[in-house]
């Protein structure tokens, strides 16, 4: 499954594959755009299947809800409507177009990478463990981006280790694509990623 979001401030792309065997896929993601800001999240429920499905999409459709909300705000309140589910690893970020800052949090092994074009990169830490509506601490942090840069977030199913050069050596996020399409192929879990540029 792809999905794009595009507007003159952002271009996005997400790919989305369930595990091989099953119909439902454990993760899921939310993207949009206003004329203030992007915002992305992407939740991979823990396991496969059903349960997995029912975690992370509590997760997005309560983003999707609640997006003009601070990225602390939506990880607390992602924690507390997990309680009595299965659990899920999340990520979000939002994008400000007016200061040119992003904000990422995150618990789980949920990856986020972005390159801007000065050259440096942007690389969080996951915080281990997961959301399940327990006391939860998580990482968040604030980050300056240029415009055209690129980033790219994704759940533990891509399996990539050269996530840097990825970006660093392709100019559109369709290029990008198109590169990770072997990487789709092989998985044996429920994968997603969602690559994207600012401009």
């Amino acid at each position: 499954m792809i999905e794009r979001v595009t507007n003159e401030k952002v271009r996005a792309l997400a790919f989305q594959l369930q595990k091989k065997g099953k119909s439902l896929c454990g993760d899921s993601f939310f993207m949009t755009t206003t004329e203030d800001y992007f915002i992305c999240v992407l939740a991979d429920g823990l396991g496969s299947g059903e349960l997995a499905h029912e975690s992370s999409q509590v997760i997005t459709e309560l983003v999707k809800c609640c997006h003009e909300e601070e990225v602390g705000q939506l990880l607390e309140k992602c924690n507390t409507a997990l309680k009595e589910k299965r659990g899920a690893t999340v990520g979000i970020f939002k994008m400000t177009f007016a200061d040119q800052q992003l904000t990422y949090g995150s618990v789980g092994n949920i990856r986020f990478v972005m390159h801007n074009p000065s050259g440096d990169f942007v690389y969080p830490l996951p915080i281990l463990g997961y959301m399940s509506g327990k006391p939860q601490k998580y990482k968040i942090s604030s980050y300056s981006y240029q415009s055209g840069a690129k980033f790219i977030i994704h759940s533990d199913g891509l399996k990539i280790t050269a996530i840097k050069s990825l970006l660093k050596n392709h100019e559109t996020i369709e290029e990008i694509s198109t590169f990770l399409e072997p990487f789709t192929k092989e998985r044996d879990d429920d994968l997603t990623y969602i690559a994207g540029q600012i401009f």
